[in-house]
């Protein structure tokens, strides 16, 4: 049976460096726990860490963090629309429209409900388009008992060919945008519901009290704080004077695999943080020379990894063709001729982001914490 070995250590001092980059920007730390479908052991190494609260996508996810940490701050990541599906166990939920805020506040009408407008800045993902977010907040922070708490968005996630700085100006913008919008309907977002706000119509936004909570993610932006690798140039929007408005990160692919996704070939990573923290293990079950080729099989296929790729701990390994079931690997490297592996022998992989989902999920796939 494949094994996943999950260092919760190494979870933590990831957590730690990352909460250190961002302090003297006055940016705190969300840490997403989705990839590990909300596991309270990595939640925890997480909050341990230094982590300001949790967040993840999945109402399931979300009810088993609140079981085990009843004081921490969790964050709903991907709106309910259906009372089945509706989670009244985090503290602020994300929504794109004033109609996905509706099942929630329907789910606990006397019990305010503190919500994120999520905006599409040009990332690809979900989230209101810019033209049409001042609407939708406004709808939205005029519910009876809904608290419209801040704004939020996504950047180097789906579309990595989108320059950080484009996304993060557009939100900036719409942010601005969105609370002077706010302010002069006589809305107090952050103070609850339709109440009236009492500033003077002329006076400057106070985007921080309009809109407390600035929350961006994922991984990629890291690239602000840590800037280009030695030797290589500046991208379009470095600088995090583009973080200026900016009260979060979420981040969950730096701090489990130590991983900046940037686009850039070889992958980006964070100096310091452990890559290790989940190694995927399975069996060979076979070696035999096929068309010329020494190949050997191995105890793991799609069905465990989703066919995403996975890094290699042993020298000489080629990953060569996945299927539902087995991994093949071309064994004709000088190293294992040296020194060949032997049916029964574990072989140890790093898995990227989609495969560690994958692994998580899968049924077939042991866990072993340490």
């Amino acid at each position: 049976m494949p094994r996943l070995t999950i260092d919760l250590a190494k979870i933590k001092h990831n957590t730690s460096l990352i909460v250190e980059l961002l302090k003297p920007h006055g940016v705190k730390l969300s840490g997403v726990t989705k990839a590990c479908l909300g596991n309270e052991l990595v939640g925890k190494a997480m909050l341990d860490g230094g982590a300001a609260g949790l967040a993840d996508s999945r109402a399931e996810n979300i009810r088993n963090l609140r079981r085990h940490f009843q004081g921490a701050e969790l964050t709903l990541l991907r709106s309910s629309v259906t009372p089945e599906d509706a989670c009244i166990e985090a503290d602020v939920y994300y929504v794109s429209s004033y109609e996905q805020a509706l099942p929630l506040l329907r789910m606990s009408p006397h019990k305010p409900q503190k919500f994120c407008l999520l905006l599409e800045t040009g990332d690809g993902r979900e989230g209101v388009p810019l033209e049409l977010a001042s609407d939708e907040a406004s709808r939205i922070a005029g519910l009876p008992e809904a608290v419209l708490v801040g704004l939020a968005t996504n950047a180097a996630c789906a579309r990595i060919d989108v320059p950080v700085g484009v996304s993060l100006q557009s939100f900036n913008e719409a942010a601005a945008r969105i609370a002077w919008r706010l302010r002069r309907g006589r809305m107090g977002c952050a103070g609850g519901g339709s109440a009236k706000a009492q500033d003077n119509a002329d006076d400057p936004v106070d985007l921080e009290r309009m809109l407390p909570v600035m929350s961006v993610g994922g991984s990629g932006l890291l690239q602000l704080v840590t800037g280009p690798e030695e030797g290589g140039e500046q991208q379009p929007g470095w600088g995090m004077s583009l973080f200026a408005p900016v009260t979060e990160l979420r981040c969950g692919e730096a701090i489990l695999l130590g991983r900046i996704p940037s686009g850039q070939s070889p992958d980006l990573y964070l100096q310091g943080a452990h890559r290790d923290a989940f190694v995927l293990e399975g069996p060979v079950l076979e070696i035999f020379e096929k068309s010329g080729v020494n190949q050997a099989l191995v105890g793991f296929g799609v069905q465990d990894t989703g066919g995403a790729g996975l890094i290699p701990c042993h020298p000489g390994i080629t990953p060569a063709g996945m299927t539902s079931d087995y991994l093949a690997i071309d064994c004709t490297s000088p190293e294992l001729r040296a020194h060949p592996l032997r049916v029964g022998e574990a072989v140890r992989f790093l898995p990227t982001y989609y495969a560690l989902l994958a692994a998580m999920t899968s049924p077939y796939v042991e866990k072993n914490f340490i």
